[in-house]
Order: structure tokens, then C-alpha cells, then sequence
């Protein structure tokens, strides 16, 4: 018996809180990788000539992030993390953990998760293929965060090495 089967299930409005949350964190992924695509921008001027390279990329990178990603479905090896096993400690409210499962078993996972409802109806499964659809967006966008993250410390070590 899940912890949640005592209640009467809503399984819309957890859905769509759920579905919330994983546009939320593709949002903030995104102003992240703006705001140091934009402190990449600036410095870029100023720079030596060895960190013009790796902020100029930086840049780009967050630039790219800025792109809507295409709902594929299917894995891109260099924007999706690699696949993990899911386990039964996941927390299906994270991105990270969501992209583990395959959309059939989203749906089932997210049907025992919410208390039931889920897999009974169309609208609900839907809702589920957009949670999957974004939490791997957000995923996508979180991994060009953090690519974005490392060149811009290498061009501010670069840019401080080439100062002195």
C-alpha cells in the first residue's frame, strides 16, 4: 500500500504541480547559462588573448542554451546525461531522476506515486508525456549549464593568469 492511497487521488493537479517544477528548473537552467553567457560577453573586451577562447565559447554555449531543444524522444549522446538505472529511492518530481524511465513506465511509476488515477485516462497519460518531454529538456539544459559553468572558470583562471 503506498503511502498516498489513503487519500483521495488528484492526480491532475499533481501532475500538472509536477509538470510545473520540471519547466521551472529548464527555466532557471536558462537565465543561469544567460547571465554567464552575458558576464562571458563583457569580459571578451578585455581579455588576454588565451581566455578569449574559452569565454568566447563559453558564450556560444550559452547561447545554445537558449535555443528551444526539440522534443526528441529519443537520447542525443552529448546533451543527455547517460542512462542510470532507476532505482527505488527516485524522486519523481526531479528531472534528473524522471529521464531515468521510459514513458510506459513513467506512467506506471508516476499511477503508484500519485495513488492511482494516472494510467485510467488519456488526458492524464498526455500530461505524463510532457513531464517526460520536459524533464529531459530540463536535463538537456542543465547539462549545457554546467559545460557552460566549467568554460567560463577556465576563461576567469585564464583571464586571471594572463592579467598578472
Amino acid at each position: 500500500m503506498s503511502v498516498s492511497s489513503h487519500l483521495t487521488p488528484e492526480p491532475e493537479r499533481r501532475l500538472w504541480l509536477i509538470l510545473e517544477g520540471v519547466r521551472d528548473e529548464a527555466e532557471r537552467a536558462e537565465w543561469k547559462c544567460a547571465a554567464l553567457a552575458a558576464l562571458c560577453a563583457v569580459e571578451l573586451a578585455r581579455a588576454p588573448e588565451p581566455a578569449r577562447a574559452l569565454l568566447a565559447l563559453s558564450a556560444a554555449a550559452g547561447v545554445l542554451a537558449l535555443l528551444p531543444f526539440p522534443h526528441k524522444p529519443r537520447r542525443v549522446p552529448l546533451l543527455d546525461p547517460a542512462p542510470a538505472r532507476a532505482s527505488g529511492d527516485d524522486r519523481l518530481i526531479s528531472p534528473h531522476d524522471a529521464i531515468k524511465y521510459a514513458y510506459g513506465e513513467l506512467v506506471l511509476k508516476l499511477d503508484r506515486y500519485l495513488g492511482g488515477g494516472v494510467s485510467t485516462t488519456p488526458y492524464y497519460e498526455d500530461l505524463v508525456a510532457e513531464i517526460a518531454l520536459n524533464a529531459r529538456r530540463a536535463a538537456r539544459k542543465r547539462r549545457v549549464l554546467a559545460l557552460v559553468a566549467v568554460l567560463t572558470a577556465l576563461g576567469q583562471l585564464t583571464f586571471i593568469v594572463g592579467i598578472r
